[in-house]
Protein backbone atom coordinates (compact mmCIF):
# COMPACT_ATOMS: atom_id res chain seq x y z
CA UNK A 1 0.00 0.00 0.00
CA UNK A 2 1.04 3.59 -0.46
CA UNK A 3 0.12 6.81 1.22
CA UNK A 4 -2.51 9.06 -0.24
CA UNK A 5 -1.00 12.27 -1.71
CA UNK A 6 -3.95 14.20 -0.29
CA UNK A 7 -2.75 13.23 3.19
CA UNK A 8 0.70 14.78 2.88
CA UNK A 9 -0.21 17.88 4.93
CA UNK A 10 -1.53 15.77 7.77
CA UNK A 11 1.57 13.57 7.51
CA UNK A 12 3.71 16.69 8.01
CA UNK A 13 1.64 17.70 11.02
CA UNK A 14 2.08 14.21 12.47
CA UNK A 15 5.83 14.46 12.14
CA UNK A 16 5.85 17.94 13.68
CA UNK A 17 3.75 16.76 16.61
CA UNK A 18 6.08 13.86 17.28
CA UNK A 19 9.33 15.80 16.85
CA UNK A 20 8.42 19.00 18.70
CA UNK A 21 6.45 17.12 21.34
CA UNK A 22 9.42 14.84 22.04
CA UNK A 23 11.84 17.78 22.17
CA UNK A 24 9.59 19.69 24.55
CA UNK A 25 9.07 16.73 26.91
CA UNK A 26 12.78 15.90 26.98
CA UNK A 27 13.58 19.56 27.72
CA UNK A 28 11.06 19.59 30.57
CA UNK A 29 12.41 16.32 31.97
CA UNK A 30 16.01 17.53 31.97
CA UNK A 31 15.61 21.11 33.19
CA UNK A 32 12.73 20.80 35.65
CA UNK A 33 13.80 19.97 39.25
CA UNK A 34 10.30 18.91 40.34
CA UNK A 35 10.09 15.12 40.41
CA UNK A 36 6.35 14.95 39.74
CA UNK A 37 6.71 17.09 36.61
CA UNK A 38 9.61 14.92 35.44
CA UNK A 39 7.51 11.81 35.94
CA UNK A 40 4.59 13.17 33.91
CA UNK A 41 6.89 14.44 31.16
CA UNK A 42 8.61 11.05 30.94
CA UNK A 43 5.23 9.28 30.95
CA UNK A 44 3.90 11.51 28.14
CA UNK A 45 7.11 10.93 26.20
CA UNK A 46 6.57 7.17 26.34
CA UNK A 47 2.90 7.61 25.35
CA UNK A 48 3.92 9.78 22.41
CA UNK A 49 6.58 7.34 21.22
CA UNK A 50 4.28 4.33 21.76
CA UNK A 51 1.45 5.93 19.77
CA UNK A 52 3.83 6.76 16.98
CA UNK A 53 5.17 3.21 16.91
CA UNK A 54 1.61 1.83 17.02
CA UNK A 55 0.60 3.90 13.98
CA UNK A 56 3.66 2.93 11.93
CA UNK A 57 3.13 -0.73 12.81
CA UNK A 58 -0.48 -0.61 11.61
CA UNK A 59 0.50 1.13 8.37
CA UNK A 60 2.90 -1.70 7.54
CA UNK A 61 0.52 -4.54 8.45
CA UNK A 62 -2.85 -3.48 7.03
CA UNK A 63 -3.35 -4.81 3.51
CA UNK A 64 -6.14 -4.64 0.98
CA UNK A 65 -6.66 -7.41 -1.56
CA UNK A 66 -9.21 -7.38 -4.36
CA UNK A 67 -11.01 -10.67 -4.89
CA UNK A 68 -11.13 -10.10 -8.68
CA UNK A 69 -8.43 -8.24 -10.56
CA UNK A 70 -10.63 -8.24 -13.70
CA UNK A 71 -14.39 -8.02 -13.84
CA UNK A 72 -16.62 -8.62 -16.86
CA UNK A 73 -20.26 -7.68 -17.17
CA UNK A 74 -22.75 -6.71 -19.87
CA UNK A 75 -24.07 -3.19 -20.12
CA UNK A 76 -27.09 -2.34 -17.93
CA UNK A 77 -26.17 -5.19 -15.57
CA UNK A 78 -25.04 -4.96 -11.97
CA UNK A 79 -21.47 -5.66 -10.94
CA UNK A 80 -20.41 -6.72 -7.46
CA UNK A 81 -16.97 -5.72 -6.14
CA UNK A 82 -15.39 -7.43 -3.15
CA UNK A 83 -12.34 -6.30 -1.19
CA UNK A 84 -10.58 -8.13 1.61
CA UNK A 85 -9.09 -5.92 4.34
CA UNK A 86 -6.47 -7.81 6.37
CA UNK A 87 -4.51 -7.11 9.53
CA UNK A 88 -1.30 -9.14 9.34
CA UNK A 89 0.08 -7.81 12.62
CA UNK A 90 -0.35 -8.88 16.24
CA UNK A 91 -1.64 -5.46 17.37
CA UNK A 92 -5.36 -4.74 16.87
CA UNK A 93 -6.42 -1.94 14.55
CA UNK A 94 -9.14 0.19 16.11
CA UNK A 95 -11.54 2.62 14.43
CA UNK A 96 -10.77 1.72 10.82
CA UNK A 97 -12.90 3.32 8.12
CA UNK A 98 -12.65 1.61 4.73
CA UNK A 99 -14.11 2.66 1.41
CA UNK A 100 -13.57 2.15 -2.32
CA UNK A 101 -13.58 4.54 -5.25
CA UNK A 102 -16.01 3.32 -7.95
CA UNK A 103 -14.49 5.30 -10.81
CA UNK A 104 -17.11 6.00 -13.50
CA UNK A 105 -19.54 3.33 -12.32
CA UNK A 106 -22.96 4.44 -11.08
CA UNK A 107 -23.15 3.21 -7.50
CA UNK A 108 -26.40 2.78 -5.60
CA UNK A 109 -25.29 0.41 -2.85
CA UNK A 110 -21.95 1.80 -1.70
CA UNK A 111 -21.29 2.15 2.01
CA UNK A 112 -18.11 2.61 3.97
CA UNK A 113 -17.44 0.17 6.78
CA UNK A 114 -16.38 1.05 10.32
CA UNK A 115 -14.59 -1.87 11.90
CA UNK A 116 -11.94 -3.12 14.29
CA UNK A 117 -9.47 -5.74 13.13
CA UNK A 118 -7.90 -7.84 15.82
CA UNK A 119 -4.60 -9.67 15.41
CA UNK A 120 -4.33 -11.56 12.13
CA UNK A 121 -7.96 -11.07 11.19
CA UNK A 122 -9.77 -9.76 8.14
CA UNK A 123 -13.10 -8.36 6.99
CA UNK A 124 -14.88 -8.08 3.64
CA UNK A 125 -15.98 -4.85 1.95
CA UNK A 126 -18.59 -5.37 -0.79
CA UNK A 127 -20.50 -2.94 -2.96
CA UNK A 128 -22.61 -3.05 -6.12
CA UNK A 129 -22.78 -0.72 -9.08
CA UNK A 130 -24.82 -0.40 -12.25
CA UNK A 131 -22.84 -0.44 -15.51
CA UNK A 132 -24.73 2.10 -17.58
CA UNK A 133 -22.06 2.66 -20.26
CA UNK A 134 -19.98 0.34 -22.42
CA UNK A 135 -16.22 0.58 -22.00
CA UNK A 136 -13.19 -0.43 -19.99
CA UNK A 137 -13.03 1.14 -16.53
CA UNK A 138 -10.75 1.03 -13.50
CA UNK A 139 -12.24 0.55 -10.05
CA UNK A 140 -10.38 1.83 -7.05
CA UNK A 141 -8.17 2.54 -5.28
CA UNK A 142 -9.46 1.60 -1.86
CA UNK A 143 -8.91 4.09 0.97
CA UNK A 144 -8.46 3.18 4.64
CA UNK A 145 -8.46 5.68 7.48
CA UNK A 146 -7.34 4.76 10.96
CA UNK A 147 -5.38 5.85 13.99
CA UNK A 148 -3.58 4.64 17.09
CA UNK A 149 -5.83 3.92 20.13
CA UNK A 150 -5.37 7.46 21.49
CA UNK A 151 -6.01 9.13 18.13
CA UNK A 152 -2.78 11.13 18.25
CA UNK A 153 -1.44 10.00 14.86
CA UNK A 154 -4.22 9.36 12.32
CA UNK A 155 -3.26 7.84 8.99
CA UNK A 156 -4.81 7.48 5.54
CA UNK A 157 -3.76 4.64 3.24
CA UNK A 158 -4.48 4.22 -0.47
CA UNK A 159 -4.25 0.71 -1.92
CA UNK A 160 -2.13 0.49 -5.04
CA UNK A 161 -4.17 -2.42 -6.42
CA UNK A 162 -7.14 -1.66 -8.68
CA UNK A 163 -9.58 -3.77 -10.69
CA UNK A 164 -10.20 -3.54 -14.43
CA UNK A 165 -13.85 -3.68 -15.42
CA UNK A 166 -14.92 -4.69 -18.94
CA UNK A 167 -18.46 -3.57 -19.70
CA UNK A 168 -19.56 -5.49 -22.79
CA UNK A 169 -22.27 -4.22 -25.16
CA UNK A 170 -25.82 -4.79 -24.00
CA UNK A 171 -27.20 -8.26 -24.69
CA UNK A 172 -29.61 -8.31 -27.63
CA UNK A 173 -31.60 -11.00 -29.44
CA UNK A 174 -30.90 -11.78 -33.08
CA UNK A 175 -32.57 -14.36 -35.30
CA UNK A 176 -30.56 -14.95 -38.45
CA UNK A 177 -31.41 -17.84 -40.74
CA UNK A 178 -28.78 -19.86 -42.56
CA UNK A 179 -28.30 -19.57 -46.30
CA UNK A 180 -29.02 -22.66 -48.39
CA UNK A 181 -29.17 -24.94 -45.38
CA UNK A 182 -25.56 -24.26 -44.37
CA UNK A 183 -25.24 -25.10 -40.66
CA UNK A 184 -24.06 -22.41 -38.29
CA UNK A 185 -20.58 -23.65 -37.40
CA UNK A 186 -19.28 -27.02 -36.21
CA UNK A 187 -22.70 -28.58 -35.78
CA UNK A 188 -23.94 -32.15 -35.94
CA UNK A 189 -25.08 -32.98 -39.46
CA UNK A 190 -27.17 -35.87 -40.82
CA UNK A 191 -25.01 -36.08 -43.93
CA UNK A 192 -22.35 -38.85 -43.56
CA UNK A 193 -20.12 -36.97 -45.99
CA UNK A 194 -19.30 -34.61 -43.10
CA UNK A 195 -18.07 -37.35 -40.74
CA UNK A 196 -15.21 -36.22 -38.53
CA UNK A 197 -12.80 -39.08 -37.77
CA UNK A 198 -11.60 -37.24 -34.66
CA UNK A 199 -15.06 -37.43 -33.03
CA UNK A 200 -15.80 -41.11 -32.23
CA UNK A 201 -19.49 -41.92 -31.83
CA UNK A 202 -20.14 -45.69 -31.57
CA UNK A 203 -19.69 -49.14 -33.11
CA UNK A 204 -22.07 -50.89 -35.52
CA UNK A 205 -22.09 -54.22 -37.41
CA UNK A 206 -20.28 -54.40 -40.70
CA UNK A 207 -22.38 -53.76 -43.82
CA UNK A 208 -21.35 -54.68 -47.35
CA UNK A 209 -19.63 -51.68 -48.92
CA UNK A 210 -18.08 -50.31 -45.72
CA UNK A 211 -14.44 -49.32 -46.04
CA UNK A 212 -11.91 -51.69 -44.48
CA UNK A 213 -10.20 -48.83 -42.63
CA UNK A 214 -13.41 -48.37 -40.61
CA UNK A 215 -13.15 -51.87 -39.12
CA UNK A 216 -12.28 -51.92 -35.44
CA UNK A 217 -10.24 -55.13 -35.28
CA UNK A 218 -9.84 -55.22 -31.50
CA UNK A 219 -13.55 -54.79 -30.81
CA UNK A 220 -14.37 -57.30 -33.57
CA UNK A 221 -12.09 -59.94 -32.00
CA UNK A 222 -13.77 -59.52 -28.60
CA UNK A 223 -17.31 -59.53 -30.01
CA UNK A 224 -16.83 -62.41 -32.45
CA UNK A 225 -18.22 -60.51 -35.42
CA UNK A 226 -16.96 -57.63 -37.55
CA UNK A 227 -17.66 -54.15 -36.15
CA UNK A 228 -16.91 -50.80 -37.77
CA UNK A 229 -16.38 -47.39 -36.23
CA UNK A 230 -19.02 -44.68 -36.53
CA UNK A 231 -18.21 -40.98 -36.16
CA UNK A 232 -20.15 -37.81 -35.57
CA UNK A 233 -20.99 -36.03 -38.80
CA UNK A 234 -20.14 -32.33 -38.53
CA UNK A 235 -19.81 -29.43 -40.93
CA UNK A 236 -17.42 -26.55 -40.37
CA UNK A 237 -18.52 -23.18 -41.69
CA UNK A 238 -16.81 -20.47 -39.60
CA UNK A 239 -18.30 -17.00 -39.29
CA UNK A 240 -16.35 -13.82 -39.95
CA UNK A 241 -17.89 -10.47 -39.01
CA UNK A 242 -16.84 -7.26 -40.74
CA UNK A 243 -17.79 -4.45 -38.36
CA UNK A 244 -17.74 -1.04 -40.00
CA UNK A 245 -16.94 1.56 -37.31
CA UNK A 246 -15.97 4.36 -39.70
CA UNK A 247 -17.94 7.27 -38.30
CA UNK A 248 -17.74 9.24 -41.57
CA UNK A 249 -19.77 6.56 -43.42
CA UNK A 250 -22.73 6.62 -41.05
CA UNK A 251 -25.74 8.89 -41.69
CA UNK A 252 -25.52 12.29 -40.09
CA UNK A 253 -28.48 11.66 -37.81
CA UNK A 254 -27.47 10.12 -34.47
CA UNK A 255 -24.14 8.69 -35.64
CA UNK A 256 -23.10 7.61 -32.16
CA UNK A 257 -26.38 5.81 -31.56
CA UNK A 258 -26.15 3.95 -34.87
CA UNK A 259 -22.54 2.90 -34.23
CA UNK A 260 -23.48 1.67 -30.76
CA UNK A 261 -26.31 -0.34 -32.29
CA UNK A 262 -23.88 -1.91 -34.79
CA UNK A 263 -21.60 -2.89 -31.91
CA UNK A 264 -24.57 -4.48 -30.14
CA UNK A 265 -25.41 -6.43 -33.31
CA UNK A 266 -21.83 -7.74 -33.53
CA UNK A 267 -21.94 -8.84 -29.90
CA UNK A 268 -25.30 -10.56 -30.44
CA UNK A 269 -23.92 -12.48 -33.44
CA UNK A 270 -20.86 -13.57 -31.47
CA UNK A 271 -22.99 -14.81 -28.59
CA UNK A 272 -25.28 -16.69 -30.98
CA UNK A 273 -22.28 -18.28 -32.70
CA UNK A 274 -20.82 -19.29 -29.34
CA UNK A 275 -24.06 -20.98 -28.31
CA UNK A 276 -24.03 -22.89 -31.61
CA UNK A 277 -20.36 -23.92 -31.09
CA UNK A 278 -19.27 -21.97 -34.13
CA UNK A 279 -15.81 -20.61 -34.80
CA UNK A 280 -16.23 -16.84 -35.01
CA UNK A 281 -13.88 -13.99 -35.84
CA UNK A 282 -14.21 -10.26 -36.43
CA UNK A 283 -12.65 -7.45 -38.44
CA UNK A 284 -12.79 -3.95 -36.96
CA UNK A 285 -12.75 -1.24 -39.63
CA UNK A 286 -12.33 2.28 -38.26
CA UNK A 287 -11.58 4.03 -41.52
CA UNK A 288 -7.92 4.52 -40.56
CA UNK A 289 -5.65 2.26 -42.56
CA UNK A 290 -2.33 3.94 -41.84
CA UNK A 291 0.27 1.80 -39.97
CA UNK A 292 -0.09 4.06 -36.93
CA UNK A 293 -3.70 2.93 -36.51
CA UNK A 294 -3.27 -0.81 -37.01
CA UNK A 295 -3.98 -1.45 -33.33
CA UNK A 296 -7.30 0.40 -33.65
CA UNK A 297 -8.45 -1.89 -36.48
CA UNK A 298 -7.56 -5.39 -35.26
CA UNK A 299 -8.47 -8.61 -37.04
CA UNK A 300 -9.39 -11.59 -34.84
CA UNK A 301 -9.31 -14.83 -36.80
CA UNK A 302 -12.16 -17.33 -36.38
CA UNK A 303 -11.52 -19.80 -33.56
CA UNK A 304 -13.43 -21.68 -30.90
CA UNK A 305 -12.12 -19.50 -28.04
CA UNK A 306 -12.34 -16.00 -29.49
CA UNK A 307 -15.59 -14.84 -27.84
CA UNK A 308 -14.06 -13.18 -24.77
CA UNK A 309 -11.31 -11.59 -26.87
CA UNK A 310 -13.89 -10.12 -29.26
CA UNK A 311 -16.13 -8.83 -26.48
CA UNK A 312 -13.15 -7.14 -24.81
CA UNK A 313 -12.34 -5.31 -28.05
CA UNK A 314 -15.99 -4.30 -28.46
CA UNK A 315 -15.99 -2.94 -24.91
CA UNK A 316 -12.75 -1.02 -25.42
CA UNK A 317 -13.76 0.72 -28.66
CA UNK A 318 -14.07 4.49 -28.27
CA UNK A 319 -15.47 6.96 -30.75
CA UNK A 320 -12.97 9.65 -31.69
CA UNK A 321 -13.40 12.95 -33.53
CA UNK A 322 -13.80 12.50 -37.28
CA UNK A 323 -10.73 13.43 -39.29
CA UNK A 324 -11.27 15.54 -42.39
CA UNK A 325 -11.86 13.58 -45.55
CA UNK A 326 -8.78 14.89 -47.33
CA UNK A 327 -6.57 13.60 -44.51
CA UNK A 328 -7.94 10.07 -44.72
CA UNK A 329 -6.79 7.35 -47.01
CA UNK A 330 -8.93 6.82 -50.08
CA UNK A 331 -9.67 3.24 -49.07
CA UNK A 332 -13.31 2.56 -48.21
CA UNK A 333 -14.91 -0.06 -46.03
CA UNK A 334 -16.02 -2.05 -49.09
CA UNK A 335 -12.45 -2.18 -50.41
CA UNK A 336 -11.15 -3.25 -47.00
CA UNK A 337 -13.84 -5.93 -46.74
CA UNK A 338 -12.93 -7.20 -50.20
CA UNK A 339 -9.21 -7.39 -49.41
CA UNK A 340 -9.76 -9.16 -46.07
CA UNK A 341 -12.24 -11.62 -47.58
CA UNK A 342 -9.68 -12.96 -50.04
CA UNK A 343 -7.74 -14.47 -47.12
CA UNK A 344 -10.68 -16.29 -45.49
CA UNK A 345 -10.98 -20.07 -45.50
CA UNK A 346 -13.29 -22.07 -47.72
CA UNK A 347 -16.99 -21.87 -46.81
CA UNK A 348 -16.71 -18.94 -44.41
CA UNK A 349 -19.91 -17.07 -43.67
CA UNK A 350 -18.95 -13.43 -44.20
CA UNK A 351 -21.27 -10.90 -42.53
CA UNK A 352 -21.08 -7.14 -42.89
CA UNK A 353 -22.45 -4.86 -40.14
CA UNK A 354 -22.72 -1.13 -40.71
CA UNK A 355 -24.30 1.53 -42.94
CA UNK A 356 -25.46 0.94 -46.50
CA UNK A 357 -22.56 0.49 -48.95
CA UNK A 358 -24.30 1.15 -52.26
CA UNK A 359 -24.92 -1.07 -55.28
CA UNK A 360 -21.44 -0.59 -56.76
CA UNK A 361 -19.83 -1.86 -53.58
CA UNK A 362 -22.13 -4.88 -53.45
CA UNK A 363 -21.27 -5.77 -57.04
CA UNK A 364 -17.56 -5.56 -56.24
CA UNK A 365 -17.96 -7.72 -53.13
CA UNK A 366 -19.63 -10.44 -55.19
CA UNK A 367 -16.13 -11.31 -56.41
CA UNK A 368 -15.64 -13.03 -53.04
CA UNK A 369 -18.08 -15.75 -54.10
CA UNK A 370 -15.30 -17.13 -56.28
CA UNK A 371 -13.60 -17.96 -52.98
CA UNK A 372 -16.73 -19.92 -51.92
CA UNK A 373 -17.81 -17.41 -49.28
CA UNK A 374 -21.42 -16.68 -48.39
CA UNK A 375 -22.13 -12.95 -48.10
CA UNK A 376 -24.73 -11.31 -45.88
CA UNK A 377 -25.25 -7.67 -44.94
CA UNK A 378 -26.76 -6.30 -41.75
CA UNK A 379 -27.51 -2.65 -42.51
CA UNK A 380 -28.26 0.04 -39.94
CA UNK A 381 -29.99 2.80 -41.89
CA UNK A 382 -33.17 4.80 -41.58
CA UNK A 383 -34.03 4.34 -45.27
CA UNK A 384 -36.04 1.42 -46.61
CA UNK A 385 -33.92 -1.30 -48.23
CA UNK A 386 -34.76 -4.22 -50.50
CA UNK A 387 -34.22 -7.74 -49.18
CA UNK A 388 -31.64 -8.63 -51.84
CA UNK A 389 -28.66 -6.91 -53.40
CA UNK A 390 -26.94 -7.51 -56.74
CA UNK A 391 -25.63 -11.07 -56.74
CA UNK A 392 -28.52 -12.56 -54.69
CA UNK A 393 -26.81 -11.87 -51.34
CA UNK A 394 -29.13 -11.24 -48.42
CA UNK A 395 -29.41 -7.80 -46.85
CA UNK A 396 -31.13 -7.27 -43.52
CA UNK A 397 -32.34 -4.01 -42.06
CA UNK A 398 -31.52 -3.71 -38.36
CA UNK A 399 -33.86 -2.00 -35.95
CA UNK A 400 -32.41 1.19 -34.51
CA UNK A 401 -33.72 0.41 -31.01
CA UNK A 402 -35.35 -2.35 -29.05
CA UNK A 403 -34.30 -5.71 -27.70
CA UNK A 404 -34.34 -7.48 -31.06
CA UNK A 405 -31.72 -6.57 -33.65
CA UNK A 406 -33.71 -7.74 -36.70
Amino acid sequence: MKKNPCWEIIEIKRKRLFVWGSVFLVFVYIFTPIVLVQFFSLFLLFVLAGSRFYTEYLIRNIWVKRIDSELRVFRHHWVKVDLKIENHGILPAFMLIAGDLPGKIQVFRMSKIFCTLFRRSWTLLSWEGLCADRGVFHIGPAIIRGSDPLGLFPFNLTAAETSRLYVYPVMRSIKLKNIGGIPLGNMISSNPLFEDITRYKSLRPYNPGDEKRRINWKASARAGNILVNEYDATASFPMMIFLNLDQSEYPGRDQRGLIERSIEAAAALCLKASRERQDVGIIFFTGRVEPAYEKESPVIAPSAFSLVHILEHLAAFELKPVVKADELSRHTSAMAMLNQGKHLSYGTRYLYIGPDLGDEAYISLNLLKKHHLSLEYLIIDYRALPATVPGKSLRYLMKESGHEIL
